[in-house]
């Protein structure tokens, strides 16, 4: 994926950028990854570009799998990749955006690499309360697919995949419910699980994704 972002970015800034931007004709960035089959592990938004935090430590806490059969995932850092994209704007402003005012990005593209292709998530973070972050980053989340989908190349290899999610991790206080034996096998701390809430807005449902708002992030297998 990092590779064909690569590639497609240059058509897919073209068709978004501002007005006064000029042209972009190549581009030799790829975006920062990590990778990780670990069990459990936390997602954070992070400076240092290290994503990966110890489990219930950051802001989205990831149950992959199970403790001995877990996806290798592929983590890329879209946000950061997207935002090195500046240009001068003659106008003494050595690194404006090339997005257009109000254009929003989400923070990670993640996706399970073996050939089964079983999940494709798109996720954004945040350290506020989820009922102040929600409408934007729903903006955030549609944004971004309208961006992916920009490339049809970029479109077919998402489309691929059997399970195509969305989620909002936020810091705040969403209720406890039982997990229904989705946390059977795990210990005692796994019966109860934030309850994920589902929505829709703009790209979302257009690209046929399921968005939930959860701070919990179960990869059944």
């Amino acid at each position: 994926m990092e590779q064909i972002l690569k590639t497609e970015i240059v058509g897919i800034l073209n068709a978004i950028q501002r007005g006064n931007a000029p042209v972009m004709s190549a581009n030799e960035s790829i975006p920062e990854y990590v990778e990780t089959s670990e069990q459990k592990f936390d997602l954070v938004d992070s400076k240092d570009g290290i994503p990966i935090r110890a489990f219930e430590t950051g802001t989205a806490h990831y149950i992959n799998g199970e403790e001995n059969n877990t996806y290798n995932l592929k983590i890329i850092c879209y946000d950061d990749f997207i935002h090195k994209f500046t240009f001068d704007d003659g106008n003494g402003h050595a690194h404006v955006s090339r997005l257009k005012d109000g254009v929003r990005v989400a923070d990670f593209l993640i996706y399970e690499q073996s050939e089964s292709k079983a999940i494709f998530i798109v996720h954004e973070l945040s350290d506020k309360a989820s009922v102040n972050k929600i409408k934007v980053a729903r903006k955030q989340l549609s944004d971004t697919l309208n961006q992916l989908y920009k490339s049809e190349v970029i479109g077919k290899y998402i489309d691929s995949f059997e399970q195509k999610l969305c989620y909002l991790s936020a810091k705040d206080c969403r209720r406890l419910v039982e997990s229904e034996g989705m946390a059977d096998g795990f210990n005692e701390i796994y019966k109860v699980l934030p309850e994920p809430v589902q929505f829709n807005w703009g790209q979302i449902g257009t690209h046929k994704f399921s968005a939930f708002e959860t701070s919990y992030v179960k990869l059944m297998r």
